[in-house]
């Protein structure tokens, strides 16, 4: 079993951002993380063919068994650790690429303490009440409050509220086997389907060691984020001190490779 690997969980529909992905891991690599990609069976030899790196692409069926839809992904990611890959894994999406050299003491503090992402996602709040009448029919704090509120009462935390991502995060193996077997990861997802705060809220509930960190990736949730850097006159080169990649929500996404000019 190695120390660390990263997982993607893709399908068809994200595989041209899944390529880009595959490129920037074989070019910033620099510890030689094993790569692994989960995809449904019937997009396997599409993945074999188009994607250029990878260690391993692997069947969803052999991760679990529901694979139907955001929620199925969550189920997917989560499960990653039934294959005893690796004790931690960096799980990140297919609209995710980097942007520089990364190292296996970018993801953990040491050999069995891993960096948590956890703020109180005070950024993407800024964009959400300006913008959530013209992107959503819905108003996303409350939905994000809600899930939040719901899943660290479920553990009985109190104090401030925590944001676990974005992707991509560090997770802890012995977390999710720990938290399936006390709880049931099926019947948790039925009670709020956010796998990013129900792994957050199980390493504060069962003591585990980490280290907290802010968001390994510049995330641009809305359209608006990345116009409004752009007219700026942003380009990657400007955040490379801070983050060690991007995300680009595929939602909105006809961008492949944004801020380059």
């Amino acid at each position: 079993m190695d120390t660390l690997s990263i997982f993607c969980k893709s399908y068809r529909g994200d595989l041209d951002r899944a390529i880009e992905l595959s490129k920037s891991i074989q070019s910033y690599n620099k510890d030689n993380i094993p790569f692994y990609i989960s995809v449904p069976t019937e997009d396997i030899s599409l993945f074999h063919s188009n994607i250029p790196h990878y260690t391993k692409i692997i069947d969803d069926k052999e991760i679990f068994h529901f694979n139907q839809g955001w929620i199925g992904q969550q189920f997917i990611k989560s499960g990653f650790y039934k294959l005893k890959l690796s004790r931690f894994y960096l799980v990140i999406d297919s609209d995710s690429y980097f942007i520089k050299d990364f190292y296996i003491k970018d993801f953990l503090y040491n050999e069995d303490t891993p960096y948590m992402v956890m703020d109180e996602n005070n950024t993407m709040f800024e964009w959400t009440d300006r913008y959530s009448r013209e992107c959503f029919p819905f108003d996303p704090r409350e939905s994000y409050t809600e899930d939040y509120r719901i899943i660290k009462e479920f553990f009985g935390r109190k104090g401030k509220t925590y944001h676990y991502g974005p992707t991509p995060c560090v997770w802890d193996t012995q977390i999710w086997e720990w938290l399936d077997k006390k709880h049931n990861i099926e019947k948790l997802f039925k009670i709020r389907p956010n796998e990013l705060n129900w792994y957050g809220e199980a390493v504060l509930a069962k003591g585990s060691k980490f280290m907290p960190c802010s968001p390994l990736f510049k995330c641009f949730h809305y359209a608006q984020q990345y116009s409004f850097h752009k007219q700026l006159g942003w380009s990657e080169e400007d955040w490379k001190k801070q983050y060690l990649g991007f995300v680009i929500q595929s939602n909105w996404d006809g961008i492949k490779t944004p801020l380059k000019y």
